[in-house]
């Protein structure tokens, strides 16, 4: 089964967190299952999980819930796509908020590849706008370069203030 990631995990940093959280979570999920086989109490809590995790592993279970096989599945499937995932680089001139990051990530998934991962960074002299690097193209939307680009009328614009 193929998995669709949550907007919230965007880099490969962040899939990464994921994918040690899922396999800390697989570890003690096959001790609950042997102790539960062998009828001895576990005592071990169940580890702590972000939304992001819960969220694929709802995903995760199959008709028979959560089994061993669907968790290495899934790690599995999130490790290929570490591996092979498309990757973009998307700065802007400040730090991106958890909601413009999820809006962009979301519209980068559907309209360019589903398991695409963004990096966001930051860069002020950008002044505004953005500048995204994909594979190696550089498509430059920056509020710097759009003044750089019509620095000529700048001075008759300021004349005319």
């Amino acid at each position: 089964m193929v998995y669709n990631l949550p907007a919230t995990i965007s880099s490969k940093e962040d899939l990464m967190s994921l994918i040690i959280e899922i396999r800390g979570y697989a570890k003690w999920f096959n001790q609950y299952v042997i102790a539960e086989r062998v009828q001895t109490q576990y005592t071990q809590p169940q580890p702590e999980l972000s939304p992001a995790a819960i969220e694929i592993l709802k995903l995760a279970r199959s008709a028979d819930g959560m089994t061993s096989a669907s968790l290495e599945a899934l790690i599995a499937q999130l490790e290929t796509t570490k591996a092979q995932a498309k990757v973009m680089t998307i700065t802007l001139a400040a730090p991106a908020t958890n909601e413009v990051k999820k809006a962009l990530v979301a519209w980068a998934r559907s309209n360019i590849a589903p398991d695409i991962l963004i990096s966001f960074r930051f860069n002020s002299t950008l002044l505004g706008g953005m500048v995204v690097r994909f594979g190696s193209r550089i498509f430059d939307w920056s509020f710097r370069r759009t003044i750089l680009n019509e620095r000529y009328r700048f001075g008759e614009v300021l004349t005319r203030v």
